[in-house]
């Protein structure tokens, strides 16, 4: 009979494709909501002192 070994050859090829491709997608979803919560940090940073810098002007 025929051996089919190129089609076991194909799917180890696809499912490492496939395993890099989630790896990827996991680690760029990572960093996009990392850099999307520092910079949200940074902005409750910069506008949360405006505030307090303003209330304390009042108070004197």
């Amino acid at each position: 009979m025929y051996k089919q070994k190129n089609k076991t050859c194909l799917k180890k090829v696809k499912q490492v494709i496939y395993w890099l491709k989630t790896k990827a997608l996991i680690i760029i979803t990572a960093s996009m909501l990392g850099i999307s919560n520092s910079i949200n940090e940074e902005e409750k940073s910069i506008f949360g002192n405006e505030i307090k810098i303003e209330q304390q002007d009042k108070k004197d």
